[in-house]
């Protein structure tokens, strides 16, 4: 009898609670795998939450980070070498163009085109399944929450110089496709939210580490979040 008073009680808590459903906005630091170059900067989302028991809840959120950074040719090519073939650069010029000449068949642009500054685009969209647990500090408005789930990254790469440059010279498809990955990524967050008593509405700040995995997937992503949730 007892058990099934509190199986009651555990459905009428979650049914009341029902889901959440709101947004985010914050700081991203992470490393264009394809280019080596920083893409830090801002990032936002949405999140749904749906309550499995009081202090339990699942997560589903989606993220989108962009950003457009200055990269040279020389430095681009560098990257794509070491990474596609081992080669490691020297700093000399003319040992990458005798390498890319003679190993690949291409034909390089004039030093001053190889150093003078391109486009590099990155894109990152994040979705992540979260498991979340509640830290219970009584009558406080204040919970601190701990969690760990997994997700995807949707990762896209350009350098428009590169692509450029191949497609001058060949008259097939570009030896080097714009970098487009899916790796799947390890998540785990520490927040706290705000919720006063009553009131739909809660707010938090959270901190996210999501490690992607798989070849050329780059380091862990740390991710600074401030955000709201309307729902109780």
């Amino acid at each position: 009898m007892k058990n099934t008073v509190f199986a009651i009680l555990l459905i009428v808590t979650v049914a009341m609670a029902g889901p959440r459903v709101g947004g985010r906005v914050g700081y991203t630091t992470a490393e264009d795998p394809f280019t080596g170059l920083s893409t830090d900067g801002a990032i936002f989302g949405g999140q749904l939450t749906l309550p499995l028991m009081p202090i339990l809840g699942i997560e589903f959120s989606g993220t989108y980070t962009s950003t457009e950074s200055d990269v040279s040719m020389e430095n681009y090519l560098a990257n794509y070498l070491s990474d596609e073939y081992n080669f490691e650069y020297n700093g000399n010029i003319d040992d990458l163009r005798s390498y890319m000449e003679d190993e690949l068949g291409w034909t390089l642009p004039a030093e001053a085109e190889m150093i003078k500054d391109y486009t590099a685009t990155y894109h990152n969209l994040g979705l992540a399944a979260i498991l979340k647990a509640d830290i219970p500090m009584g009558a406080s408005p204040f919970s601190p929450y701990i969690g760990g789930g997994g997700g995807l990254h949707f990762v896209v790469s350009d350098a428009d110089a590169m692509l450029a440059m191949i497609q001058q010279q060949t008259t097939e498809d570009p030896a080097i496709d714009p970098y487009d990955h899916i790796f799947p990524s390890a998540e785990g967050v520490l927040g706290l939210t705000f919720k006063p008593a009553g009131v739909p509405v809660s707010v938090f700040t959270e901190v996210r580490l999501s490690k992607p995995f798989g070849d050329d997937a780059g380091d862990a992503i740390v991710t600074y979040f401030g955000g709201a949730n309307l729902g109780f």
